[in-house]
C-alpha cells in the first residue's frame, strides 16, 4: 500500500493544474501530498472493492497512508482547506471531485473502500489510499 499512497491534499491545497489533462480513463484515487507520489508498483497487491462515494460520505477529514499530518478537510458547505493553509471549493459529480482555489482547479477520482477509506486516482495515473483521519 506505501507505493500506492499519494499525496493528494498538497496538490488539492495548491490547486494547481496538472500539466497533463485529465482524461475519462484517468483511473480511481487518494488524500495527501503529489510531490511526494512513488510509482506503482509493476505487480501491485490487489486493491480492497471500491464502490461510489457520496458528498456526505467524502465530508470530513482525510489523510493518506496512516499520516494524518498532511491533511485535508472537506466541509459540508462545498469548501476544504488543506494543512498547507490553501483552501476553496469542491464539488462531487459522480467519481469526480473537482477542487477549485486560488491556485486553479484540479479534478482527482474517488471510489469507497470503506466509511474509512477510499483510492483516490490522479490525472497522471497515479493512485492512492486515504484514510479519514
Amino acid at each position: 500500500m506505501k507505493a500506492l499512497s499519494v499525496a493528494f491534499a498538497l496538490v488539492l491545497a495548491a490547486c494547481t493544474p496538472p500539466a497533463a489533462q485529465p482524461t475519462a480513463e484517468a483511473p480511481a484515487a487518494s488524500v495527501a501530498d503529489a510531490t511526494s507520489a512513488k510509482p506503482v508498483d509493476a505487480a501491485p497487491a490487489p486493491a480492497p472493492a471500491a464502490t461510489a462515494i457520496s458528498a456526505d460520505a467524502l465530508v470530513g477529514r482525510w489523510g493518506d497512508n496512516g499520516d494524518c499530518t498532511k491533511d485535508i478537510v472537506f466541509a459540508a458547505d462545498g469548501t476544504f482547506r488543506s494543512y498547507t493553509g490553501g483552501s476553496g471549493r469542491w464539488s462531487l459529480n459522480g467519481d469526480r471531485v473537482t477542487m477549485a482555489g486560488q491556485g486553479g482547479t484540479f479534478e482527482v477520482r474517488v471510489e469507497s473502500v470503506n466509511a474509512n477509506q477510499m483510492i483516490v486516482g490522479n490525472p497522471d495515473g497515479s493512485f492512492g489510499i486515504s484514510q479519514r483521519c
